[in-house]
């Protein structure tokens, strides 16, 4: 199968859980367009990175199929919480096994694809974890990462948007954030989503993956965009919030 058939059946897939509920149906479209980005960006990451050959072909498929769980964990459950639901990497493997992705992968590359899907959304990776699989999942999280940067910045620079299941129904109150959440990001560990309880509480989550990026192609992406900068724009005003972008611009210009 050629990437434009893989695109086909990520599509065919993904509108096979339409309901003709525009509520519904518009986070099944949010999910899909999401995957589609995630590949541009992925293969934006291969490029500059010079990975190439069989690795940046896996990792292309990775990037494509990392969400294909969304699709049935939000017709099941009407959410994309995974705590209220199932963890939608997990449920990417099953969906993954149901699916007929033709006959170009070896049984070895199919599980190193389904692997990087499995583990696309995990809070820590084993750092130990070997090529190629490990290449895979550094690309297809940094890809997902910098489009959920996106996502979550479009969603909050639209008042009164109606559509809360993109922030996990977090409460929206643009002067109010967790300390704890800040203290957490700003030490430069991994915040859990548990502990979200403001939607500028998630603002502050993302900036925090900027420690945690594998690629600096992905820290130009999110600079030449400008999403760092649109992040902390919807902040408050706040002494720590100014110190973490102090340390968040310099980390990602650093020579």
């Amino acid at each position: 199968m050629r990437l434009h058939e893989h695109l086909r059946l990520v599509r065919e897939f993904a509108e096979g859980h339409l309901r003709d509920d525009e509520d519904h149906d518009y986070h099944i479209r949010l999910k899909l367009e999401h995957s589609m980005r995630v590949l541009d960006n992925g293969v934006h990451i291969l490029r500059e990175e010079g990975i190439t050959g069989r690795t940046a072909d896996l990792a292309t498929m990775a990037a494509l199929y990392h969400d294909i769980g969304r699709f049935p964990q939000f017709d099941r459950w009407g959410t994309y919480r995974d705590a209220d639901s199932v963890n939608h990497g997990r449920m990417g493997v099953l969906t993954l096994r149901r699916l007929d992705l033709g006959d170009d992968f070896t049984p070895r590359e199919l599980r190193l694809i389904r692997a990087a899907v499995g583990l696309h959304n995990a809070k820590e990776v084993n750092p130990a974890l070997r090529d190629p699989l490990a290449t895979l999942v550094q690309v297809t999280r940094d890809a997902d990462k910098a489009d959920i940067f996106h996502v979550i910045l479009d969603h909050l620079s639209q008042p009164h948007n109606p559509n809360r299941v993109v922030i996990h129904k977090l409460k929206e109150d643009p002067a109010r954030f967790t300390p704890a959440v800040l203290e957490t990001v700003s030490s430069g560990m991994t915040c859990d989503y548990a502990s979200l309880r403001y939607a500028n509480d998630f603002v502050l989550l993302i900036v925090g993956w900027v420690f945690s990026l594998s690629y600096r192609a992905t820290e130009r992406l999110l600079l030449s965009r400008g999403l760092v900068d649109k992040a902390f724009g919807l902040l408050p005003e706040d002494a720590g919030i100014d110190r973490l972008r102090t340390k968040v611009m310099a980390h990602l210009q650093r020579p």
